[in-house]
């Protein structure tokens, strides 16, 4: 939660911070980008807010005083990158693993932002450091915030750019499992560093994932 476009939401929601989360829901896309050469270079990643987020974030920037549901172009490019100006310690909520090995990933490019009258709805790029040659070895893409304040679910079918052969699956974690978990976490946690976003870290347990696997080129 330390997007810019986010940094008010804690403030709003901290009495009940520990009694009830996660509070922003995200529904994700994955596209893994392949070079000519059949490697990984980048992903593309879609973020769709929540009705209820994205109706607070259209009212506090002062948008749409009509209430028509309907942004104009320049309404709508006042708020294209505002989810993207991250603080340098961010992750950015996108996790890349060949195997179980973390895969390195760059700060956003690319971004756009769009409004369906309902929901607003972002993309953005992110570049692996090295390109990543995937075969039987899964290249995994996990979705999730470590502090649990946003849910992400990979809704969409994950899409592959630029190479045949490949499989992209989407694999959910086991909910009770991670139920528990956050059961655990809520009953030793009394919510006294909300402020410095201290709550423990028990969103790798509801991660969704991509896993893309590839053919030996022939």
């Amino acid at each position: 939660m330390c997007r810019a476009l986010l940094l008010a939401a804690p403030f709003l929601f901290a009495p009940a911070l520990a009694e009830a989360h996660p509070h922003i829901f995200v529904s994700t896309g994955v596209e893994v980008i392949f070079d000519d050469q059949g490697r990984a270079t980048a992903l593309r990643i879609s973020w769709t807010y929540d009705e209820m987020f994205s109706l607070m974030m259209v009212q506090e920037n002062g948008l749409d005083p009509d209430g028509d549901n309907v942004l104009t172009a320049d309404e709508l490019a006042s708020l294209n990158g505002a989810d993207m100006e991250w603080d340098p310690e961010f992750p950015g909520d996108t996790y890349a693993l060949l195997g179980d090995r973390p895969l390195a990933l760059s700060r956003p490019r690319d971004w756009t932002m769009n409004y369906d009258g309902a929901s607003l709805t972002s993309t953005h790029v992110r570049d692996f450091d090295a390109p990543v040659p995937v075969a039987e070895v899964p290249l995994v893409v996990q979705s999730y915030d470590p502090g649990y304040y946003t849910a992400y679910t990979i809704d969409a079918e994950p899409v592959v750019t630029g190479r045949d052969g490949c499989t992209a699956g989407i694999w959910e974690p086991d909910r009770s499992k991670a139920d528990a978990i956050l059961d655990a976490a809520l009953k030793e946690y009394d919510g006294s560093d909300v402020e410095s976003g201290g709550f423990p870290a028990v969103g790798a347990a509801y991660a969704d994932e991509v896993r893309v696997t590839c053919a030996a080129p022939s």
